[in-house]
């Protein structure tokens, strides 16, 4: 149950916490070097830089031989700032929440460029990192607070349930009631309402007893009347409201800008609001102006650099905030756009496209997950147990970050089972130790890493004889280089298996 409980509240900070404003990553295109590209046949996944800060993921394999997943953290250097050997992390503003095999909760903050477990009060678990100098918390009994950037507990563990702060303040509940309590632990309304939405651009939108919905101010006075059958918190200066079964936008006084007519309103972003009425979907402006008709089977939940999914008869493509079809709807599936690329699948092909639709590269995949493109920026696409490593423009990269000669590119119609030509550096995944490093005495590990070291030292040598025959053979001095890069990996392994 003590699992449960914090992962449970974990997904609410984690659903909360979706920002419409672009999310903060690397910007700018990265060098790739060796040390780069060996890092993604390190890690099974490198999330987007947060701060300075990237999750990355290792398989493994439990003690019972069940496959799963170990997390870390590494900076932008590519250092291990928190070991890859827990079973969650989360990156947040102001701190990462981390979760040990043991079932215990770590905080760990950024200080002077690096980062470094924060020290609790005792009897005290984590549940988030830092808003507005606040880190929500639970005591043993899964009683929630708030503790400060000393570790100082400022609002006590008394409440069944707590969010971040925002603006100021935080949503809390107590008895199956919620209201919004400040930074210096004062209830600035009472903890009465039966939901309450996290505060944003000075109001709090919340729900009476009679399921009516209206908002507070930062004094928690109700500055527009619970009268409306729905509504949505203001990330702008107007928001979607529901009075007697019709919606549209009224502004931060409670009225409406225009007559109520659709049968369900949502926002997009500060700006835009998706409509729906005869089963359709449409988009209109901060004035209700339809900036499209209703005309979409589906929508995206937001924009995200400028941009929201749509689809129509089963095919995506993405619109802007002008309600222009700037990528037309051909692709089977979408995924928001984030740093200028969007994960796209088209006829049974995987790949990337960018904010202007072209199409990084397309591989034959049966797996919409195999590719993913990661905070150094480089896409990375896993087939049959390897790493097929590309750059921005689709170019098939080798270990020394330069393209491979005769490899797989934008475009290319050459099948992604591995079986690429003779040319084509193969890269095998690299795989976490058994038992998230706690126990690395095992024999039966260390021997298949010898014998992948001996395949590869025996792939090495057939290479060099043929670098004699053809010495001006750039593929063949690639290759050399990448069963090189394999052999070292295969030596730090077996070192750690001794």
């Amino acid at each position: 149950m003590k699992h449960s409980s914090i992962w449970s509240c974990l997904m609410i900070f984690s659903v909360v916490g979706i920002s419409l404003l672009t999310s903060c990553g690397r910007s700018g295109k990265v060098e790739i070097t060796p040390y780069i590209l060996n890092l993604h046949l390190k890690y099974t996944h490198i999330d987007n830089f947060e701060h300075g800060i990237a999750r990355v993921s290792m398989d493994t394999k439990t003690e019972s031989g069940r496959e799963t997943a170990v997390y870390g953290c590494i900076d932008e250097r590519g250092k291990e700032v928190i070991p890859c050997i827990y079973e969650l992390v989360f990156v947040e503003p102001g701190g990462i929440v981390a979760l040990s095999k043991e079932g215990v909760y770590k905080l760990f903050v950024y200080r002077d460029g690096g980062v470094e477990e924060f020290s609790l009060p005792s009897g005290i678990q984590p549940i988030s990192g830092f808003c507005c100098d606040r880190s929500a918390v639970c005591d043993e009994y899964y009683n929630y607070g708030y503790i400060d950037s000393e570790g100082n507990l400022v609002v006590p563990c008394r409440y069944e349930r707590v969010n971040d702060y925002n603006e100021g303040l935080a949503v809390v509940e107590q008895n199956w009631r919620k209201g919004y309590v400040d930074t210096d632990d004062y209830e600035v309304s009472p903890v009465s309402y039966r939901e309450a939405e996290m505060f944003r651009n000075g109001r709090g939108c919340v729900q009476n007893e009679a399921g009516l919905y209206g908002y507070v101010d930062e004094t928690g006075r109700e500055v527009i009347p619970c009268r409306f059958e729905k509504a949505i918190s203001f990330y702008g200066e107007v928001t979607p409201a529901c009075l007697n079964g019709l919606y549209g936008l009224i502004d931060k006084d409670g009225e409406f800008i225009s007559t109520p007519r659709y049968e369900a309103m949502g926002i997009c972003d500060v700006d835009v609001f998706y409509f729906y009425e005869n089963g359709l979907y449409g988009f209109v402006d901060a004035e209700q102006k339809e900036l499209t008709s209703a005309r979409y089977d589906r929508i995206g939940e937001l924009f995200s650099e400028g941009l929201i999914d749509v689809e129509q008869q089963g095919k995506h493509g993405f619109i802007n905030k002008q309600g222009e079809e700037v990528i037309p709807c051909i692709y089977s599936r979408v995924s928001r756009f984030e740093n200028g690329f969007a994960r796209v699948a088209r006829n049974g092909r995987v790949g990337y496209i960018d904010t202007t639709g072209r199409e990084v590269f397309l591989l034959p995949s049966n797996s919409y997950a195999s590719t993913y493109r990661s905070g150094y920026g480089v896409f990375c696409f896993k087939s049959g147990g390897e790493i097929f490593i590309f750059d921005e423009e689709g170019n098939r990269l080798d270990s020394n970050g330069r393209e491979t000669p005769g490899a797989i590119s934008a475009g290319s119609e050459t099948p992604a089972s591995g079986s690429v030509g003779s040319d084509v550096v193969s890269v095998p995944a690299v795989s976490a130790p058994v038992s998230s490093g706690s126990n690395r005495s095992d024999p039966a590990r260390r021997v298949e890493w010898e014998i992948r070291r001996s395949r590869a030292i025996e792939e090495l040598t057939r290479l060099q004889m043929k670098l004699i025959e053809d010495p001006n053979s750039a593929a063949i001095k690639h290759n050399i280089q990448s069963q090189q890069n394999i052999i070292n990996t295969c030596n730090e392994m077996i070192a750690i298996y001794q």
